[in-house]
């Protein structure tokens, strides 16, 4: 017969033991949910003629995105909602990056204003678009990017 402090450190043991194995289970799942394999919301607000000037663009971190076009530049306009405020952009022709940077606006959970113009003089090679997007702070990949055609 065991007696009652040995039977107190099974338990305690056999309570660690349940609490380690689920808590490395839970650890060793790993959930990736990605919208870089979907397609971005297009909004369509307006007829044939501004079909172009009426687009919106959308995914769970950026929306009410659009583009238009003035003296040769392409502005982007929309709302971000960022760790910190802080998105990154890249304006890409074919696999070639022709500029890249980032944008500081509010952080989450606002939804903040951006602005980013494109030059006239990147929107001359072929086809060109802007992707907005984050980088993974798991592992520094890009995450929730959004692609919008310049051209």
């Amino acid at each position: 017969m065991l007696e009652s402090g040995d039977r107190v450190k099974r338990k305690y043991l056999l309570g660690i033991f349940i609490i380690l194995f689920f808590g490395l289970t839970a650890c060793s799942i790993d959930i990736n949910i990605s919208t870089d394999d979907k397609k971005p919301d297009v909004i369509d607000n307006g007829n044939n003629q501004e079909q172009e000037n009426n687009k919106q663009y959308q995914n769970e971190v950026f929306k009410e995105v659009t583009v238009s076009k003035s003296n040769g530049e392409a502005v982007i306009r929309g709302k971000a909602r960022v760790f910190e405020g802080v998105f990154q952009y890249a304006v890409i022709s074919g696999t070639e990056i022709l500029q890249e940077n980032h944008y500081q606006t509010d952080g989450a959970p606002a939804w903040g204003n951006f602005e980013i113009t494109v030059e006239k003089e990147l929107l001359t090679n072929g086809e060109v678009s802007i992707e907005l997007f984050v980088y993974s702070a798991k592992d520094g990949s890009k995450t929730d990017i959004l692609t919008i055609p310049l051209k």
